[in-house]
C-alpha cells in the first residue's frame, strides 16, 4: 500500500501531465515542435493531436483528482 507522500507525489505528478497536455496549449506545442517530425505531424493532423491530447487530458486530470482527495 502506498504511503501518503507517494500518493501525493504521483498526484501532484499526474497535476503537472494534465497542465502540460491541456487542450488549450496545443498551439504552444506545436511551436516548440516546430522543425521536427513530431510537430510536422502534429500540423497536419492536428485534430488527432487534440483528441489525443483532451483523451490524456482527461485521464491525468481523473488520476490527479483521484490521487490528492
Amino acid at each position: 500500500m502506498p504511503q501518503p507522500t507517494e500518493k501525493k507525489l504521483a498526484g501532484y505528478l499526474w497535476t503537472g501531465l494534465a497542465v502540460v497536455v491541456c487542450p488549450c496549449h496545443l498551439p504552444l506545442i506545436i511551436g516548440a515542435l516546430a522543425g521536427t517530425a513530431a510537430g510536422a505531424l502534429l500540423s497536419v493532423h492536428w485534430v488527432l493531436g487534440l483528441v489525443g491530447l483532451v483523451c490524456l487530458f482527461l485521464v491525468s486530470a481523473a488520476q490527479a483528482w483521484r490521487k490528492l482527495s
